[in-house]
C-alpha cells in the first residue's frame, strides 16, 4: 500500500501543489492520520476491492459493470480555519496518459462532514462540479480494464483556507490544483481498487 501514497504524491508532485507542504500535498492513509483530518467510508475499507455499486456505467463509452452510484465519505477533524473542502478522485495507474480524474468537487462547505452515497452522482447545491476526463462535472465510477491488474482509485479530501464561492465551476484537477496552490491546509484519502470483470 505504501507504494501507492509514493505513486500518489509523485502525481500530486509533477502538478501545480509541488511547493505546498509534505503533509499536505500527500493525502494521508486513514490511520496514518488518525490524529488529525481523516477521511473514511462506512461502505468501504482502506485498500479494500470497490463494490460493483460505485463502479462507472455501462454506455456507449465502456461496460464497467457498476451503477455509478458515489462512495458514502466521511472525514472528520477539519483545521478550525477551513473555509471550504473539495474532493477528487483519480485512478494512479490511469490510461496510457496518465492518471484519469473521476471526479472533482469543490466549493463544499466548511463545517460538512461527509457526502451520503449517491450524492455526487448528480449535481447539488452542496458542490460546484469541475470537470473530469469525461468531461462531466459529476462523480463518474471507476471502470479500469478487464486485461489490466486491478487499479488503484484515490478519494482525497482537502480542507481548504478557500471561500467556498470563490472557485468557478468547470475546473479541472490541473486547473483546480493551480488556483488553491499554497491554500491546503491538509488532506486526507481513501484507496479503493477496481477492475471490470471480463
Amino acid at each position: 500500500m505504501q507504494n501507492i501514497y509514493r505513486k500518489a504524491l509523485q502525481f500530486l508532485m509533477v502538478s501545480a501543489v509541488c511547493t505546498i507542504p509534505l503533509q499536505a500535498a500527500l493525502a494521508q492513509s486513514p490511520s496514518a492520520a488518525s490524529a488529525g483530518f481523516s477521511v473514511t467510508s462506512p461502505r468501504h475499507s482502506e485498500g479494500a476491492f470497490l463494490d460493483k455499486r460505485f463502479a462507472g456505467p455501462t454506455d456507449e463509452r465502456a461496460a464497467c459493470w457498476g451503477e455509478n452510484v458515489s462512495l458514502p465519505l466521511q472525514w472528520t477533524n477539519a483545521p478550525a480555519n477551513t473555509m471550504s473542502v473539495a474532493i477528487i478522485l483519480y485512478d494512479i495507474e490511469g490510461g496510457g496518459n496518465g492518471p484519469v480524474v473521476h471526479w472533482i468537487g469543490y466549493g463544499i462547505a466548511p463545517d460538512a462532514t461527509g457526502f451520503a452515497e449517491g450524492e455526487g452522482t448528480t449535481l447539488s447545491s452542496r458542490f460546484v462540479g469541475g470537470t473530469n476526463n469525461r468531461g462531466l462535472p459529476t462523480y463518474v465510477g471507476p471502470c479500469a480494464p478487464a486485461a489490466d491488474t486491478p487499479h488503484h482509485y484515490i478519494y482525497t479530501v482537502y480542507a481548504l483556507n478557500v471561500p467556498k464561492e470563490e472557485l468557478p465551476a468547470g475546473l479541472t484537477r490541473d486547473q483546480f490544483l493551480d488556483k488553491v496552490k499554497g491554500r491546503i491546509l491538509v488532506a486526507s484519502s481513501l484507496v479503493s481498487v477496481y477492475k471490470r470483470p471480463k
